[in-house]
């Protein structure tokens, strides 16, 4: 059911916000009403180009997909029970002072030593204070807790099944020290953008495009081949530990439930591509078949958005390079990066972002765009800093591990 659309004044309240050091402070999860409240609190921060209502109607939207239902989201909330806001003001979001939201996903953990764990992470997002508790150190207290809690968090819809929680991410808007002192340790943080205006000499993509029926077997194709590559590839000698977050359909679905339910509210109508595959070898099919590791084929699966005017990777799927292949998959990127370009240049965008890079595919922008003109890599320092905190395996301290390797860290992992 759609939240309310109607928001009574909160009534002037007399008691003073209690000190953070109260023992009688509560991190518990929000009612259905007071999720709603931290809807009507971060607004403003978070809404963009829609209205209030729209707002709260695009996160009852996106928490109802496959990947959010059922517990796999869950609304948190840091309140002091003996405010007289509990019982004296219920339709006011005043006694809550400080919330988050975190969702539930599948992950995977290689050690140098050859151990292979499947875990679940958790991902922290839409960390607020309202105006009025901010100062008082709510949000690091809600978060410390949360973060030790997080740990020992079972599956709601299975607890009898629940995976070890192998860690737990967030994304910084407020630059990398608040975060990282209270445990949250940050990592590459980068993107290169490009135009979507091609040079001249840009050929037709020979790209195919990505629809919605197609993204079940592309991402099973991908984490396919996420599981070898984790695990196979050989360490470098610095790192101990690799950790990856899988971009499976639901992952991609509740980012696309975001963009249409925006796009329709935009422009009237939700955006039908939402990628780019080239194959690599003959005889590729299309979709993948069960079974298929993604080695014969390049893709892209992204997303719109419509308030920067921006098409963003997901995820941008690369075979393991050999000497053998690296030619043809610097060609099938260079495809992928024109086909995006003229999905930009369709909405109206002007700039397409790519997060974390690797070196063949800054090859590839540059050999569209020409070497320094027409792209940008940026190394963020205060916004979608990726961080991260370690939980141990034996009931350890919540502290990165030396050498910890956080792979595919692309915008699917955000949340």
């Amino acid at each position: 059911m759609a939240p309310s659309t109607t928001h009574p004044s909160s009534p002037t309240l007399s008691s003073s916000p209690p000190d953070v050091k109260n023992p009688s402070l509560v991190l518990r999860p929000a009612t259905i009403p007071e999720r709603h409240h931290t809807w009507v609190l971060n607004k403003h921060s978070w809404k963009g180009i829609l209205t209030d209502n729209a707002y709260y109607l695009r996160e009852a939207h996106i928490a109802s997909q496959d990947l959010t239902r059922n517990g796999g989201i869950t609304y948190w909330i840091l309140v002091d029970p003996s405010s007289p806001c509990n019982t004296a003001c219920p339709q006011s979001p005043d006694h809550i002072l400080s919330a988050c939201e975190v969702i539930r996903k599948p992950c995977l953990i290689a050690r140098k030593t050859g151990e292979v764990e499947e875990v679940i992470c958790y991902g922290i997002g839409s960390v607020y204070t309202s105006e009025r508790h901010r100062g008082k150190g709510y949000a690091k207290s809600m978060l410390q807790r949360l973060g030790h809690q997080l740990k020992t968090l079972p599956d709601p819809s299975k607890p009898e099944e629940s995976l070890r929680v192998g860690f737990s991410v967030l994304y910084s808007d407020i630059g990398k020290e608040f975060y990282n002192r209270i445990g949250w340790r940050p990592h590459q943080s980068s993107h290169i953008s490009f135009p979507s205006k091609l040079p001249t000499s840009a050929p037709s993509s020979k790209a195919k495009n990505v629809l919605k029926s197609d993204l079940k077997a592309l991402c099973a194709s991908d984490c396919a081949h996420i599981r070898r590559a984790v695990t196979k590839t050989p360490f470098a000698p610095d790192v101990e530990v690799r950790c990856v977050q899988f971009p499976t359909v639901e992952v991609m679905e509740w980012h696309h439930a975001r963009e249409e339910f925006i796009g329709q509210y935009a422009t009237s109508k939700a955006p039908t591509i939402k990628g780019a595959w080239v194959p690599i070898q003959q005889g590729a099919e299309y979709p993948p078949q069960e079974g298929n590791d993604g080695s014969n084929a390049v893709w892209v699966i992204w997303t719109h958005d419509y308030a920067d005017k921006k098409l963003v990777f997901l995820r941008l799927h690369t075979p393991t390079i050999t000497s053998g292949n690296e030619n043809t998959i610097l060609e099938a990127i260079k495809h992928v990066i024109i086909a995006a370009a003229n999905e930009a240049d369709a909405w109206g965008f002007k700039e397409i972002i790519s997060w974390n890079p690797d070196d063949i595919t800054e090859t590839a922008v540059k050999s569209v765009f020409g070497s320094g003109t027409g792209y940008d890599l940026v190394h963020r320092e205060m916004d979608s800093i990726a961080s991260l905190m370690w939980y141990d395996k034996d009931g350890g301290e919540e502290i990165e591990p030396e050498g910890i390797e956080w792979c595919m860290n692309e915008k699917f992992a955000w949340c």
